[in-house]
């Protein structure tokens, strides 16, 4: 799902005070990474690494990666190593990682330049382990709006992407549903994770349109989660 960057930047960098109690799925999903990456050691990499949920799930040594500011001074908080980045363009030299890992970040990434660079900083037969949400998730957006906002990759084509730089050992997806009262809650909620980046809304007169829509949807919202977990070995040299 391409989106500007800085679109992405900024409405993660807002979410902070609210990203954390907000982030019910994501939570779950970073507890089922740790099974996929339970047997990773060395010198790891956390891609999108917001806050550091995942970190400090894995308790590993570990550094952050964000390409928010905010989201990596809270991320400090928990583990002093986090840089400012970039997945498209990873600040470190190659061969540095023995494993990585990402949690609900690649689904804002062009993942075939985000698959290749991470392929780069890890070391021959580095582990990489990751969840995003796929095509299928956020039907009741589409739903609201009436038209398709939100691009999420279909799952063979990321494994197919995946497959040029890496060997996949597992992979499995996961349904989540979250229940909203009405659809101005659910939009508070998209705002509160930082996740209400699609491709409308970069307009004052957009958003607008936007807000009366979900307003004016005064029913109970279901917003469904489709999430890909996926363990793989590098294999690039």
């Amino acid at each position: 799902m391409r989106v500007n960057k800085n679109r992405v930047k900024t409405s993660f960098s807002k979410s902070i005070h609210s990203y954390e109690k907000e982030i019910l799925v994501q939570k779950k999903a970073a507890l089922k990474l740790c099974e996929f990456s339970r047997d990773f050691e060395g010198f790891g990499l956390d891609l999108g690494c917001g806050t550091g949920i995942l970190s400090s799930l894995l308790n590993k040594n570990i550094v952050g990666l964000d390409i928010s500011f905010n989201m990596a001074k809270i991320y400090k908080t928990k583990n002093e190593k986090v840089v400012v980045g970039d997945i498209e363009n990873i600040p470190f030299k190659s061969k540095t990682f023995d494993f990585a890992v990402s949690n609900f970040a690649l689904h804002w990434v062009d993942v075939e330049k985000g698959f290749k660079e991470i392929s780069r900083v890890l070391k021959e037969e580095g582990k990489f382990a990751f969840s995003m949400p796929v095509e299928g998730s956020f039907k009741i957006v589409q739903d609201i709006l009436g038209e398709k906002n939100f691009d999420f990759l279909d799952k063979d084509y990321v494994l197919d992407i995946l497959s040029k730089n890496f060997t996949i050992k597992k992979h499995e997806t996961v349904s989540y549903n979250l229940e909203f009262q009405n659809g101005l809650e659910l939009l508070k909620h998209l705002h509160s994770t930082g996740s209400s980046v699609g491709k409308t809304g970069s307009t004052i007169g957009e958003k607008i349109k936007i807000f009366q829509k979900f307003k004016n949807y005064n029913k109970p919202a279901v917003l469904n989660f489709e999430v890909m977990f996926v363990y793989a070995i590098n294999h690039r040299f």
